[in-house]
């Protein structure tokens, strides 16, 4: 029932628009011409009809729609009734185009616009130069039609395949960060556990259920993915526990790896945006998890700021730093296309002293007074 309720708008602009714009078309370029005979009338309105018809199925059936509005107008220049210099015809080929149209130009139109202007020199000598005239501006709008046309099919699939780039960036990102911090942590557990001969059989137990434990929520996380995908749930809803708990549950996870973290945020960031919470928690996860992985680092520092305006991150550890210059992977990447998204900014140096990731997410207006 909903399907067929919001197909309807669009099903009544396919006949509805040009409807509307071949009525206009015809009481402005067909009506004001006064025929010269008393039959004349009748048969303005009757080729009209037809070219308005045909317009309405443009749609569906393109090619026909220029067929028959081009056909009713060329005898109606023929028995002299209008004006139109292949307005209605220019609509159809408008559709024509944007359903259906390249790069290169119908020539054939502009062989009919000839046919008909030498067709009007055989049949009536009177007002053959307006007449050809006339056909020369019909070339020309049905030439311009044809290019809008051509663009506007081009301009839509264009926007298309950048929707379908955008949407598999998003994925992939959204992908990496699910699973990038929990495997890795994992990966950090197993190690543990395969490497120190000392290990009691109480803490091979307790890696073994950190192991669980990290693999049971990366495999919730993910569900929640593919379901948001599915049923086309806003992004903005993965983080739906508190930012405080989700933040001090990563803290927790990286000191079963070994790590000191030292968090400092304050206490307002659980009333942020749910889009500027999943944004931080993203990049906070992301910056530990290379700690975790890379850094050979002893502790690290997590710390957050709400302004009226922005929020700032900053997570530093004291492990070696990069050797050389800062090579982006997909992790360090994402951190930064999730700032930007938001409008904000991401920054990495390295030093001696360890390595520090730097975001700064601007809050949009309104926000303050979300956070209550």
């Amino acid at each position: 029932m909903n399907g067929s309720e919001d197909r309807d708008p669009e099903t009544r602009s396919r006949w509805l628009t040009p409807l509307v714009f071949g009525l206009a078309v015809f009481l402005g370029l067909w009506v004001t011409v006064t025929p010269d005979a008393a039959s004349g009338r009748g048969a303005q309105l009757a080729w009209g009809a037809i070219a308005v018809t045909g317009l309405m199925v443009g749609s569906r059936l393109p090619v026909l729609a220029v067929v028959v509005t081009a056909a009713a107008t060329s005898f109606a220049w023929l028995v002299g009734v209008t004006a139109d210099p292949f307005v209605l015809t220019g609509f159809a080929v408008f559709r024509l185009a944007e359903m259906r149209g390249g790069r290169r130009f119908p020539w054939w139109m502009f062989g009919g616009a000839f046919v008909v202007v030498v067709a009007s020199a055989i049949l009536s000598v009177e007002d053959t130069e307006d007449r050809a005239r006339g056909m020369l501006l019909s070339a020309l709008v049905l030439s311009v039609a044809w290019a809008l046309g051509a663009r506007t099919r081009e301009v839509r699939r264009e926007a298309a395949a950048r929707s379908r780039a955008e949407e598999r960036l998003r994925l992939a990102r959204d992908v990496h960060d699910v699973l990038s911090h929990s495997l890795g942590t994992i990966g950090v557990h197993a190690g543990v556990a395969a490497h120190v001969t000392a290990l009691g059989a109480d803490e091979l137990r307790e890696a073994l259920r950190g192991i669980e434990n990290d693999a049971r929520t990366s495999l919730s996380e993910l569900s929640t993915l593919l379901r948001r995908e599915r049923s086309d749930l806003e992004a903005d809803a993965a983080v739906s526990s508190p930012l405080s708990s989700a933040l001090a549950g990563i803290a927790r996870t990286a000191e079963k790896a070994g790590l000191s973290v030292h968090l400092d945020v304050g206490d307002d960031i659980d009333a942020l945006p749910a889009d500027v919470r999943t944004t931080l928690l993203r990049i906070v996860q992301e910056a530990v998890t290379n700690v975790v992985r890379h850094a050979s680092a002893s502790s690290v520092t997590v710390g957050l700021r709400v302004s009226s305006d922005e929020v700032t991150i900053g997570v530093a550890d004291d492990g070696q730093g990069a050797r050389g210059e800062i090579s982006l992977g997909n992790g360090l990447t994402g951190v930064r296309e999730r700032a930007v998204l938001l409008g904000g900014t991401a920054d990495f140096t390295s030093s001696a002293s360890g390595f520090t990731v730097s975001a700064t997410v601007p809050l949009r207006r309104g926000s303050a007074g979300a956070r209550g």
